[in-house]
């Protein structure tokens, strides 16, 4: 079989250390180790170093350097098959076929969420991108219907490709680094958020759940984990704190910050059941990566979340946190419930492996050489 030349723009999904990034990075992995491609990764200009004090208008014109003048020479210098842009943005022009992974459309969607200069940002580059691109990958057929429409293209150009979980390290029993968590103050029995302080993933409805269960004597001395922070691309973290404060949680809430990542699995594993209240995910990896973990899960009815939680979790409208607070009393006080929720998640989560997503993936490739 003919070896193919990928060129890999790994600028912008090397600095996102969220879902972005993990697909990017767990899917690279995956590719480079098959004999039939020649990945070559180009990291390109790095951005400016943190806590630099330059503009968001100077950002964006670094990126756009890069994007669209930089990349594009590198590529007509190399002499690659294709290109796969990872993390949304691609050249307006390019010189070989371009394959671009739009994970959502948040950015459209909720554009009050996000800081001016991103929307903006985006809504220049991303329409005549997509136009050129060869073909756009996607994670789920909510976000393939959202893209589609969006930017009115053909249904045939958009691919669903679900992503995976890393199963090694997301997995009952993984070990909770025990002098971090006493450091930390964490509780047994806590219930668990994980993803950064926006508005799109809707915390403070999970806030009032929890606010409701403690008015009704049902909440005890458990914690909420919400294990992430802000970002400054995305507006919402200033609420969750506000919200704290107006419900009087704070002896019930717990920040954790930024997390390295050597933690993550053994929270997920320690939990009494994972929350998510998003009002708009393009996939959702922390639904996998919990079942995976053999906690339960309980996540609102929007978006890819019913397409991603299949029938291996609970589910409530976002906007309803009697709804939620619902949900998660059942699983409190239901052990059978819990852990038939369990079962079904461990079960369900199989399925979705990077080896898997690597396999399609390359098929799209393939397709897109010898069109």
């Amino acid at each position: 079989m003919t070896t193919l030349r990928v060129a890999w723009d790994n600028r912008l999904a090397s600095q996102d250390k969220a879902g972005t990034g993990v697909y990017a990075a767990r899917l690279l992995e995956q590719l480079g180790k098959r004999p039939d491609l020649r990945i070559d990764v180009m990291g390109g200009y790095r951005g400016f170093p943190r806590g630099s004090r330059v503009t968001a208008a100077l950002q964006a014109a670094g990126n756009l350097l890069w994007t669209h003048a930089c990349l594009p020479a590198l590529l007509w210098k190399n002499d690659a098959d294709l290109l796969h842009a990872p993390a949304f943005v691609a050249p307006m022009v390019s010189p070989c076929p371009a394959i671009i992974t739009i994970h959502d459309v948040s950015y459209l969607l909720y554009a009050s969420h996000f800081a001016r200069w991103w929307v903006e940002y985006m809504s220049l580059v991303m329409p005549p991108a997509v136009r050129s691109a060869a073909a756009i990958i996607c994670g789920s057929e909510t976000s393939k219907r959202d893209i589609v429409k969006a930017y009115d293209i053909g249904r045939e150009k958009v691919h669903v490709v679900p992503y995976g979980v890393d199963h090694e390290r997301f997995q009952p029993g993984a070990a909770l680094n025990r002098p971090w968590a006493k450091q930390i103050g964490l509780r047994e029995g806590y219930i668990l958020h994980v993803g950064t302080f926006s508005h799109r993933k809707n915390i403070p409805v999970l806030l009032h759940a929890v606010a409701h269960l403690r008015e009704r004597g049902k909440w005890g001395d458990r914690q909420v984990v919400l294990a992430g922070s802000q970002n400054t691309g995305l507006k919402g973290g200033q609420e969750v704190f506000e919200t704290i404060r107006e419900l009087d949680l704070s002896g019930y809430v717990l920040l954790t910050g930024h997390l390295p990542d050597e933690y993550i699995p053994g929270l997920y594993a320690h939990a009494s059941m994972l929350v998510l209240p998003s009002l708009y995910e393009g996939f959702g990896f922390p639904v996998l990566e919990a079942m995976a973990a053999g906690t339960p899960v309980v996540c609102s009815n929007t978006s890819s979340l019913p397409e991603v939680g299949g029938d291996a979790a609970l589910f409530f409208p976002p906007h309803d946190p009697d709804a939620l607070a619902s949900a998660m009393e059942s699983l409190m006080q239901n052990t059978s419930l819990a852990e038939e929720i369990r079962r079904r998640g461990l079960e369900w989560v199989r399925q979705f492996t990077w080896q898997r997503t690597a396999e399609r993936t390359v098929e799209i490739y393939r397709e897109v050489a010898t069109s």
